[in-house]
């Protein structure tokens, strides 16, 4: 496997499991609770990082699927061992998908938003994105104890 493309399949395990210890044994109250009229719940925001995930892994290779952005974040969840069997079977498609990137993949030109891209810099991207999600999820779930008491 290709030196960048296994370190992105790493790093992705490490989030999950991040996500696991961060999330393991939180209320449904926890995981759907917005700080703010119109903010932005925990499950919301892990579905927006899993489909946007795949989209931009799917658009570095040339791949075009469908966007259901207004859905991801007004996701809820019954529970956190059930948000976390979602987020294990999503990880699976995008470690696949990551470590399908191949030389070529990282060289090629797409289009994001209408500014050129490579292939690259759609692979390295979404642990840039993810991780800014990640810290909103945990700043979210850390307002929601503290108002929770």
């Amino acid at each position: 496997m290709d030196p960048v493309v296994e370190t992105v399949v790493g790093n992705l395990e490490q989030l999950r499991q991040d996500i696991h210890a961060g999330l393991a044994g939180q209320s449904a109250a926890a995981l759907n609770w917005r700080p703010y009229p119109g903010g932005n719940t925990i499950a919301g925001l892990l579905a927006h990082m899993i489909e946007s995930s795949t989209f931009l892994l799917a658009t570095g290779r040339g791949e075009t699927i469908e966007r259901h952005r207004d859905e991801q974040f007004a996701a809820t969840s019954p529970d956190a061992a059930t948000l976390l069997a979602q987020v294990d079977a999503a990880w699976t498609t995008l470690q696949a998908r990551a470590s399908a990137y191949t030389p070529a993949d990282f060289a090629a030109q797409y289009s994001m938003r209408g500014t050129p891209r490579t292939g690259a810099w759609f692979l390295l991207h979404i642990g840039e994105h993810m991780l800014e999600h990640w810290g909103q999820i945990q700043l979210t779930r850390d307002l929601y104890a503290q108002q929770a008491g």
